[in-house]
């Protein structure tokens, strides 16, 4: 008799429907598994038989051959071992099945007792089985990423669990702690204690879960008022920024307090990042086994193209600017950066995915970063500081400049110089917002964008597309009329003319205005025209 169960495996971060065919008969007792296995879904077989015997069955002495369609596409981890050890038991008779099993996806690794682990990949298989309309079964272990993610699912934690339950023995569902059942969504629990965990909200687990984060406060920065002013703007568009300066002037630290002003995941944004997290070397810790704060990753400048992008292997790893997702990439050092490396940031900054291709097929990481860089004015950095003087010739600040290509600068939505504050504003002591004040004008902000942009695919200014920006944003003639000045008078590229209008629409929201007027684009205009860059 054949069986035939659903599983997945994952190309990316993204997880393919495979079904799992068993087929017992007589012959040669062995196993053969088929359909492009890797080696760790090959020594399947291994853990299969010593987690059969140690549940208490009888290992079925024949030929078994198991299918993993469809054929064409490599299968890859040990996410088989579960439903390999339901078809086989199945299909030698040893497991009476009283379920329909085609509406489920089972994934799952078996120790050799019979123990189902943890596997990678919960959430990108929560994903597919929500498009497909399936349920899950899967190791308890996995229960923190799948409770958020809308799908029905159920958890276990012995192969002798998941046979119970597929027999249909109802007293099973007792709910024991020595016999952990979740179940999820529109399926009831059976046992009797109440699963109290769906009483919270991801804001919740959040509020109880997070640990007061160490970053740089923004009333701990002295001075640097218009540097503030322009990371602010920044944050609250989610507009990609570059700051310029001398070593000192306090651009790091300027960096480093944005990570306390980023408003809160939303739970769609946590759980795309989280998927993405779930195949990088990144953990992922805490109650709800989700990414709970915005990303802010900092990048060095001697990172590799494959470690920036992705890459590496027969199956991609998501790189820097994937882990960035709905959070900040940094760089410091910026134009240090190897200049193939840099110039591959291009596509993405606009773009917002990553496709990479490989010779069997292809993937597309999602990587809607806003890039936070910095770097020195010249190779010894103190061309334009006041208290320093620079020992570069004209002709090594050229040199220094021409490593960073203007595709790449244009696509910068703001430019602001950095220079060490005066002694009077480190001394003196004024009473500065903190991060915490600063987060709520960030979020009230956002929630302006998000509401302008309800029912579509934009979450921020930054994001607007400039064949969508008549219909989005109004502007009033005196600043239309300034903008239009500006870009002639600056020689400013197309792309640098909306992405003034969109800083514009970003500094009108923080101010509360309904319209663009010529004072949110002077503001604009003064993070564009800086002595040092001009694009």
């Amino acid at each position: 008799m054949i069986i035939a169960l659903n599983s997945a495996t994952f190309i990316g971060i993204e997880a393919v429907p495979v079904n799992v065919e068993v087929f017992i008969s007589g012959g040669m007792p062995g196993i053969m598994i088929v359909g492009l296995p890797d080696i760790s879904t090959k020594e399947a077989k291994d853990r299969v038989r010593a987690a059969i015997k140690n549940s208490g069955f009888e290992y079925p002495v024949k030929r078994i051959t198991i299918n993993l369609a469809p054929a064409d596409i490599k299968k890859e981890g040990p996410v088989f071992d579960l439903p390999l050890a339901v078809g086989i038991l199945i299909s030698a008779g040893l497991l009476k099945c009283a379920l329909n099993l085609n509406d489920y996806i089972i994934a799952g690794e078996l120790s050799l007792n019979g123990k189902i682990k943890k596997i990678s990949g919960i959430i990108a298989l929560g994903i597919l089985a929500k498009k497909i309309n399936k349920k899950l079964i899967i190791p308890y272990e996995n229960i923190n990423s799948a409770k958020f993610l809308g799908v029905d699912f159920i958890a276990f934690s012995h192969l002798k669990e998941v046979c119970l339950f597929v027999s249909g023995t109802q007293a099973y569902f007792n709910g024991e702690e020595n016999n952990p059942v979740l179940v999820n969504n529109n399926i009831k629990n059976s046992g009797s204690k109440e699963n109290s965990f769906f009483k919270y909200t991801i804001a919740d687990v959040s509020r109880k879960e997070k640990k007061q984060e160490k970053y740089v406060d923004f009333s701990e920065i002295k001075g640097q008022e218009l540097a503030k002013r322009a990371v602010l703007t920044a944050v609250a568009g989610h507009h990609n920024i570059l700051m310029v300066g001398p070593p000192g002037s306090g651009k790091t630290m300027l960096a480093q307090s944005i990570a306390g002003i980023q408003p809160d995941l939303s739970l769609e944004e946590s759980i795309e990042t989280s998927n993405i997290y779930s195949f990088s070397n990144k953990k992922i810790s805490g109650e709800t086994g989700l990414i709970l704060t915005r990303p802010f990753v900092s990048v060095h400048h001697t990172v590799s193209l494959a470690g920036l992008i992705g890459g590496g292997g027969a199956n991609p790893l998501p790189g820097d600017i994937s882990l960035a997702h709905n959070g900040v990439l940094f760089i410091d050092e910026f134009s240090e950066l190897n200049r193939k490396t840099l110039d591959s940031l291009r596509q993405p900054m606009e773009d917002k995915y990553i496709n990479l291709s490989r010779s069997r097929f292809s993937i597309i990481l999602p990587c809607n970063f806003m890039i936070v860089a910095a770097m020195n004015p010249c190779p010894c950095g103190y061309y334009g500081d006041v208290k320093h003087e620079c020992k570069c010739s004209g002709a090594e600040i050229y040199k220094f400049y021409t490593k960073i290509s203007g595709p790449i600068l244009d696509r910068f939505d703001i430019f602001i110089e950095v220079y060490p504050a005066a002694l009077e504003d480190l001394t003196i002591k004024t009473d500065v917002p903190d991060s915490i004040e600063i987060k709520k004008l960030v979020e009230k902000t956002r929630k302006i964008q998000l509401d302008r942009y309800k029912n579509t695919a934009i979450r921020f200014n930054s994001s607007v597309k400039s064949s969508e920006i008549e219909k989005y944003f109004i502007i009033s003639p005196d600043a239309l009329e300034l903008t239009r000045n500006a870009v002639k008078r600056l020689n400013i590229s197309s792309r640098g003319y909306y992405r003034i209008l969109r800083v514009s629409r970003t500094i009108a929201d923080m101010d509360m205005k309904e319209e663009i007027d010529a004072g949110s684009v002077f503001e604009a205009l003064n993070y564009r025209n800086t002595k040092l860059i001009k694009v």
